[in-house]
């Protein structure tokens, strides 16, 4: 099916999810070997390997998010925020929102992408790309260590898109839950799955990847839903 379209080719509450802190592997969750009686675990190497899919996944997801929010204008930031304690990682979610809120206020901080990081010794660290203002380091220590109680922070304005979305996805693949953040804002509510589909439109019209990014692109720099784009030149979806 040809459908021509216009063009190139090819938001609010967050989405955010707690994650908790790693946790060592139990011996009930072991393996029974029926033949010698005793418990062995799996294979380690089948283990590696799709640990390591999964870690190449998350990294690929989230390469693919961030790169799709830097097509929007902006300045674009980076924030580290530390944890005090690993008795403090629960409370880290809700005192991330609240900080948010009292950046947000004030129009320092406006839309986001996050993704946390553990240390060996389980504290949580957040990493944060977002758009907003210049944000004054002393004054965003003394904010944290207010709210969380951990006056360590790091904040700097960054550039270089592949670069940024490095980063990022390197510390998605070290994630041990694969959860990550972001305000709708960042590209709009919902463009995880506009990008979805838009990929399976794709191979139903025969482009290429080159295609398919390009005009993904597009959509995102006018704030257009490629599905919404779609169905006005008579696209007919059949998976939605």
């Amino acid at each position: 099916m040809a459908v021509a379209v216009s063009g190139y080719l090819a938001e609010g509450a967050a989405t955010d999810v707690d994650v908790p802190a790693p946790s060592p592997v139990s011996a009930s969750s072991q393996t029974t070997n029926k033949g010698g009686g005793g418990s062995v675990s799996p294979s380690s190497l089948d283990t590696k390997h799709t640990s390591a899919r999964k870690a190449r996944q998350r990294s690929k997801r989230m390469y693919q998010r961030v790169m799709s929010g830097l097509q929007k204008r902006g300045e674009v930031r980076l924030l580290t925020l530390t944890s005090a304690s690993v008795a403090c990682n629960q409370a880290f979610q809700r005192h991330f929102r609240q900080l948010r809120m009292r950046l947000l206020r004030r129009g320092l901080l406006v839309d986001y992408i996050r993704c946390p990081e553990f240390t060996k010794s389980g504290l949580r660290h957040e990493h944060i790309l977002f758009r907003g203002s210049y944000i004054d380091q002393l004054y965003l220590s003394h904010l944290w260590a207010e709210i969380h109680g951990a006056p360590v922070v790091d904040i700097r304005r960054v550039s270089g898109r592949r670069r940024l979305a490095g980063y990022m996805a390197n510390y998605m693949a070290k994630s041990p839950a694969g959860r990550y953040g972001y305000s709708w804002g960042w590209v709009w509510r919902g463009f995880a799955h506009s990008w979805t589909v838009l990929k399976r439109v794709s191979r139903d019209l025969g482009w290429n990847y080159k295609q398919l990014l390009i005009y993904w692109q597009w959509c995102v720099k006018l704030n257009i839903k490629p599905e919404d784009k779609l169905r006005e030149v008579g696209y007919v979806f059949s998976y939605l």
